[in-house]
């Protein structure tokens, strides 16, 4: 479960929408709260703050304020970057106090960088080390919008869990980390065939081995199906997440940073590049090591 979660902050409306979804997450105890201030002219003066670090520290500050999540301690950390990059910084301080679950919004602050889902977010979704959730305001500015208190709908109300029958069990993971669900679809696409006999042949194996892993959260009186499609893995599953009005889609990464083509494998990456709601993704060591 979640019990420390980190939320890397940059006062966007992408980062404050991530502080809504905060609420949405069940059995949190710690929250972090995380700014970054990256100053390319740093003062020669030492053991002085410069201006835009302390009105960032004291701008987080208000945040936490405004946050009144009865029973969670709630700690901000406000750290001045003169180079290097911002993810290693939130990697850091993700293994110092024991996080369990990295928090970000899908974009940041410019232009170039929210292209695609943010330069930061990129880099933790390749590097990171915790469990990784990724949110999309639907506002989509870059600066706090005067409707910035858009509420986070229901995470675990109606979840895509997506499988490639790969260890460990995404299954077993979810059942553990996410015993909160309310409802449940379990996708898997088949990718390849080299004729129609091998492509039903692959959907009929897929079938039968989905049906204990549906079994699995029926048994524990959480409402699943499953289902079986054809294709582009990531489009598919975006495609279904979509039409079945899904609230978080869940998939599972392994892999090393040597690898980047198999770190979290491309599904993954695509899938948490252009979803429109939530991705939740959950890191864990594959079957052989790393």
């Amino acid at each position: 479960m979640f019990e420390k979660v980190l939320v890397p902050y940059d006062f966007s409306e992408n980062s404050h929408y991530a502080i809504q979804c905060l609420k949405k997450i069940p059995n949190v105890r710690q929250i972090v709260l995380l700014h970054i201030e990256y100053n390319k002219y740093p003062s020669k003066v030492t053991n002085v703050l410069p201006p835009s670090v302390d009105y960032a520290r004291l701008r987080l500050e208000e945040v936490k304020n405004t946050l009144e999540i009865p029973g969670i301690n709630i700690k901000t950390i406000t750290e001045e970057i003169t180079g290097g990059e911002i993810s290693d910084v939130i990697n850091r301080i993700a293994s110092k106090e024991g996080i369990s679950l990295t928090l970000m919004g899908r974009r940041g602050r410019g232009v170039i960088e929210t292209l695609l889902i943010g330069s930061v977010a990129s880099d933790i979704l390749r590097y990171g080390k915790t469990d990784l959730l990724l949110v999309r305001s639907p506002e989509d500015d870059d600066t706090i919008s005067k409707k910035h208190d858009l509420p986070c709908p229901d995470l675990f109300s109606k979840v895509l869990v997506c499988t490639d029958f790969s260890e460990p069990d995404i299954v077993t993971l979810c059942r553990q980390e996410l015993p909160w669900i309310q409802q449940v679809t379990l996708i898997h696409v088949v990718t390849s065939g080299d004729s129609k006999e091998e492509v039903r042949s692959a959907v009929d194996t897929a079938r039968v081995r989905l049906d204990p892993m549906t079994d699995a959260f029926t048994h524990t009186r959480i409402p699943a199906q499953s289902h079986v499609c054809v294709g582009s893995a990531a489009e598919e599953i975006l495609s279904f997440a979509k039409k079945e009005d899904i609230s978080l889609i869940v998939l599972k990464s392994t892999g090393t940073r040597s690898l980047l083509t198999t770190l979290l494998g491309r599904t993954t990456a695509n899938v948490a590049r252009n979803a429109q709601i939530p991705v939740l993704i959950l890191r864990r060591p594959s079957a052989k090591g790393r």
